[in-house]
């Protein structure tokens, strides 16, 4: 694990009553996927999750958490403090419209930047006169264009905001067409009924159980001539949820597949 600067990622919650630990917890880690997500995409790094947030320092009064930027190899240059303030400056940007203060971005977010919203607003937005602070300093000296400030109302704005961008929750099942599906693991037999995972990105980024719904279905995967867990699979899927979060594809038919080079 090799750290190439002295950039530091500094979150500060201003809470007025205890912090729900799975509120804080799951917020934290709602920001590292976030930086995760914009550096694999912004630095070019041949290594895909290469760089991540790692906790330096976690100090009381308020929750002071301390983050500095890693890799588990650094064959890639990147300078991590760019990396940090851009992601910082782009956090910024997403939360600023969808707590409504700009229009859309070039880029417009994502459902999973919209998801990452909602949680990183979440500890802020149940205890009224909280903030949230987050800032990038590099050698000691504070970036002051990429800081990010967030009182409750703000953080219940950014909710909303993203909610309504997110539209109505989905059913606890309903069928998806044509789902891009790639394979995580898979049983080499067409009759296991465990073991089979994978993960569709349009419906959410973590990996799922699958269950293929016939033996015929499971067969189109096994008998492909590449590996399979290097390929693609256009599938039409029965999605079985809880709270919102996908827990089980139900795979009804395999149409077709793509290498992952290709």
């Amino acid at each position: 694990m090799q750290k190439l600067d002295d950039a530091v990622l500094t979150i500060e919650i201003k809470n007025q009553k205890p912090l729900d630990l799975l509120d804080l917890t799951d917020s934290l880690m709602a920001v590292a996927e976030a930086f995760r997500d914009y550096a694999t995409q912004e630095t070019g790094d041949p290594l895909p999750d290469n760089m991540r947030l790692h906790v330096r320092e976690l100090r009381s009064g308020s929750v002071f958490a301390d983050l500095i930027a890693m890799t588990d190899q650094a064959q890639w240059i990147l300078e991590h403090g760019e990396v940090s303030a851009g992601f910082v400056g782009n956090l910024n940007e997403v939360m600023n419209f969808f707590m409504g203060r700009s229009g859309t971005p070039e880029t417009a977010p994502t459902r999973r930047q919209a998801s990452q919203t909602i949680r990183i607003a979440e500890p802020i937005a149940k205890d009224t006169g909280s903030q949230l602070n987050i800032q990038v300093a590099e050698g000691g000296v504070v970036n002051l264009s990429q800081v990010i400030h967030m009182t409750t109302p703000d953080a219940n704005a950014a909710q909303n905001g993203a909610r309504r961008y997110l539209g109505p929750a989905k059913p606890a099942s309903y069928i998806a067409t044509d789902q891009l599906l790639t394979l995580e693991q898979v049983k080499n037999s067409a009759k296991s009924k465990t073991g089979d995972r994978g993960i569709i990105e349009t419906i959410g980024s973590h990996a799922v159980k699958l269950q293929f719904l016939s033996e015929d279905a499971k067969r189109k995967v096994l008998e492909l001539e590449e590996n399979p867990l290097q390929s693609v699979f256009i599938v039409d899927v029965e999605v079985r949820s809880v709270e919102g979060k996908a827990m089980l594809y139900r795979i009804v038919d395999v149409k077709d597949s793509i290498p992952k080079d290709s």
